[in-house]
């Protein structure tokens, strides 16, 4: 195409790749690419990256001497390798549900990117297009993390405790999420799957030239990898993995095949012009005199309708990567490299930091991985609050080269504010550690004070919805995780608000939690409509206990009902434990199992603390004492502020 004045693209033509939504009707969704809108951001800071003039004006003799090469038909001097970090934007969920994408559909991504790229035969990726090239450039997974420390290239964040969604260019994504788990941008390239707001966006992309921090590709996890993968499901027309084909495109200097419209503008000759984008897969559409390449990846039409890069956008490719800052190789890059292999490495990572609720109480999960040669088979973690006396835990497990293991440790009590939690790992199979760069980690965390109490025989939920009822959802679990009530989505339509009224049913001496959801992040109050929600004791004349309605996608509250002082619950509910003496299960008696209480702890004679362990359902009354020496023990069972201490013998 022909070369336009850059001024131009980022005044005008941006425009034409602003949010293209979902049609109405479930109609199918057309491609809504995200980084025309960015970069027009980014110049405003950074004027001379991609998308100025003055950009352009640097690369094009070394983009022509890069065709002068290519024409003249000799070989390559350099294969280009780029090593990925993919960075698994999560809300908790197992491996393999929701945002936390299984590691299968991480891999299928990387092979979808090295098809496309290399224009490979026998794949997706290859074609017969006489202008299509081989870009000659692949991608790896990352061997180094920026510790020097072995990793799958796989950074699984769970970053809930700041938002379940994530914004397009500008918001949170780029303000948040990516400062915080960058990898230097001069080593790898960085690639976030994630829960985007806005369903209808799938991805978009950093240009060449702008800040380090915030470089890379972004994409919705519902469109991430492909759908051809044994063990992947990914619905729709954007389901094989070309959205990131089409993002990376971007971030290696390619433009948009319709951009400028008919008067060309994607600095390509051998990309016809294109007035708009095209959807679909129109194979004999024309727009502008010549018959579009829609198969072009940097189009707009569907994943299975895309196999083609040109050479001229090949040229384009080569020279950002050896020209371009942050734009990594195995030249420049040595994180393709696999470390030197060592006998005894134990790994230990924290998964996840959860409030118990109605108490500063804390519940962690962290994961233990073998990264050495040798079957990880024990180990000793140890952890400790605001770098205070540690607690150690002997590990035993069965870990081979790779594997991983997920725990939890002990509830761990703190005051109630801002907290570091520190947790490592030591003496793999009972030897030294080959590597200590991944023996250590730190989490901050804040924790929350016990609610105050409710006294009633039940709540009154009134909720009043905004315009858009049918985004709204609701729900009241009590301490062991059972829903207690629920409710929507509703069908109300636009302009339509509507009173909706409950009552709860309270128990004693029970912690609930109520939480209140918007699909579309935007709350019941006040962008589309007036809604709001309030929760009284025992009726909609009762003392206010809550109230609210301007949020995002969610908001959580907790209250304790109905609290028993500490004589009167351990007085009525007639606990004792057995079997005593005990051999290889202990067992906590209650009379109401309807009113669990919050832990319990096993200390020794000389008061050293065993095992504390949190009591979320009635199983957990049920101790395996079989790992404990014969002698005596004490027993400590917490409820709120308070406790008792019931002495047993282990035989």
């Amino acid at each position: 195409m022909k070369n336009i004045t850059f001024k131009f693209i980022c005044f005008a033509i941006i425009f034409s790749c602003l949010k293209l939504t979902a049609q109405e009707n479930n109609n199918e969704q057309l491609r809504n690419c995200a980084t025309d809108e960015y970069n027009a951001q980014l110049l405003i800071n950074n004027p001379n990256m991609m998308g100025s003039d003055s950009f352009e004006r640097q690369m094009a003799p070394k983009i022509e001497a890069i065709k002068r090469q290519l024409e003249s038909g000799s070989s390559r001097a350099l294969q280009f390798t780029i090593p990925v970090v993919v960075h698994v934007i999560h809300n908790g969920e197992p491996i393999g549900t929701g945002a936390n994408i299984s590691d299968a559909q991480v891999l299928s991504q990387i092979e979808v990117l090295n098809e496309d790229f290399r224009r490979m035969a026998g794949t997706n990726g290859f074609n017969n297009d006489p202008n299509g090239a081989d870009v000659e450039v692949e991608f790896c997974l990352a061997k180094q993390n920026p510790d020097g420390c072995v990793t799958n290239g796989i950074d699984r964040v769970n970053m809930s405790a700041v938002s379940t969604t994530w914004s397009g260019p500008g918001g949170n994504t780029d303000s948040v999420l990516k400062p915080a788990t960058i990898w230097d941008a001069s080593q790898y390239m960085n690639m976030w799957s994630v829960n985007f707001a806005d369903g209808s966006l799938l991805g978009y992309a950093q240009f060449p030239g702008g800040p380090a921090n915030t470089d890379g590709v972004v994409s919705n996890y519902t469109y991430f990898g492909s759908n051809d993968a044994p063990g992947v499901s990914i619905p729709g027309n954007f389901n094989l993995g070309r959205t990131m084909t089409h993002e990376v495109g971007h971030y290696l200097a390619l433009f948009h095949t319709f951009q400028g419209g008919c008067a060309g503008g994607d600095q390509c000759a051998d990309t016809p012009a294109v007035d708009n984008p095209n959807f679909g897969c129109p194979t004999t559409h024309q727009s502008c005199g010549d018959l579009d390449m829609v198969r072009n990846y940097m189009d707009y039409t569907d994943d299975s309708c895309m196999n083609v890069f040109t050479n001229d956008q090949k040229a384009r490719v080569i020279s950002a990567l050896t020209n371009s800052p942050n734009r990594p190789n195995t030249v420049t890059s040595d994180k393709c490299t696999p470390l030197a292999d060592v006998s005894n490495d134990g790994s230990v990572e924290i998964n996840e930091i959860v409030n118990v609720p109605c108490t500063s109480d804390i519940v962690t999960n962290i994961r233990i991985q073998n990264f050495g040669t040798v079957t990880l088979t024990s180990a000793m973690i140890s952890y400790n609050i605001d770098g205070g006396s540690s607690t150690d835990i002997s590990w035993t497990g069965n870990l081979a080269n790779g594997e991983f293991e997920d725990i939890d440790l002990p509830i761990i009590s703190s005051s109630v504010g801002d907290h570091v939690l520190n947790v490592s790992v030591a003496s793999p199979n009972g030897n030294a550690d080959e590597r200590n760069c991944n023996d250590i980690t730190s989490v901050d965390y804040t924790a929350t004070s016990a609610p105050e109490s409710v006294e009633g025989t039940q709540l009154y939920f009134g909720l009043l919805t905004d315009t858009y009822s049918n985004e709204t959802t609701w729900e009241f679990v009590d301490s062991s995780g059972a829903v207690v009530q629920s409710g929507g989505p509703y069908n109300g339509t636009t302009n339509d608000s509507t009173l909706f009224e409950f009552t709860i049913p309270l128990g004693t001496n029970e912690c609930y939690t109520f939480t209140i959801n918007d699909t579309a992040n935007d709350g019941i109050c006040c962008a589309y409509g007036v809604g709001s929600y309030e929760l009284r004791i025992n009726d909609v004349t009762g003392a206010l206990v809550a109230s609210g309605g301007d949020f995002g996608g969610t908001e959580s509250l907790n209250f304790r009902a109905n609290a028993l002082s500490v004589d009167d619950y351990f007085l009525n509910n007639n606990l004792y434990v057995y079997p005593n003496p005990s051999a290889n299960q202990l067992n906590i008696k209650l009379g109401n199992t309807n009113n669990l209480p919050n832990s319990y702890e096993i200390v020794n004679m000389l008061g050293q603390s065993i095992t504390k362990r949190a009591i979320a359902t009635n199983e957990d009354l049920a101790i395996n004492t079989t790992s404990l020496s014969n002698g005596m023990y004490f027993i400590r069972i917490t409820k709120d502020a308070a406790s008792i201490t019931l002495p047993f013998i282990k035989e």
